[in-house]
């Protein structure tokens, strides 16, 4: 353990009260709510924290548990804190399907590629829309996959 870890710790647990989130929670299926506008003031808020360099770049990375023990600890709880802080911003329907067993980098990284309809979003509007085609004894099925390879072209583009 280094003497610096302990007598003076780098990282310092970040301790909010009454920190309410007072902006629109975002919710990508609401018009209101404008993903760009809602980073912004996410921002702003986590600025005011002393939490933004735990989800946005340049990033607080995590420091060695072995050789930095309080700072890793410190960082552990501030990393928790801008995580649940994220997690308050959201519409709860929003955050249902995240993976929130990692770091509020993963997090945000889930939460910005929902709201840019990318990943497993993108991949369950594919698969909606190809559900929505019909088998019609009538056509031919090479129309009809030929429907679902135009489809997944402009769904993977």
């Amino acid at each position: 353990m280094s003497s610096t870890d302990t007598a003076a710790p780098f990282i310092h647990t970040i301790s909010i009260c009454g920190a309410d989130w007072k902006h629109d929670k975002f919710s990508h299926s609401s018009p209101a709510t404008n993903f760009a506008k809602w980073v912004e003031a996410l921002k702003i808020y986590l600025s005011l924290l002393g939490l933004k360099s735990y989800v946005l770049a340049p990033l607080t990375s995590a420091p060695s548990t072995s050789s930095e023990p309080v700072m890793y600890c410190n960082w552990v709880v501030n990393n928790d804190l801008a995580h649940a802080i994220i997690l308050m911003a959201l519409d709860e329907l929003e955050y249902e399907g995240l993976d929130k067993s990692k770091t509020v980098v993963n997090l945000y990284a889930q939460v910005k590629a929902c709201a840019e309809g990318k990943g497993l979003v993108k991949m369950v509007a594919l698969m909606q829309e190809i559900l929505k085609i019909q088998c019609s004894l009538s056509e031919h099925l090479t129309a009809m996959a030929k429907q679902i390879v135009i489809l997944s072209i402009v769904f993977l583009t």
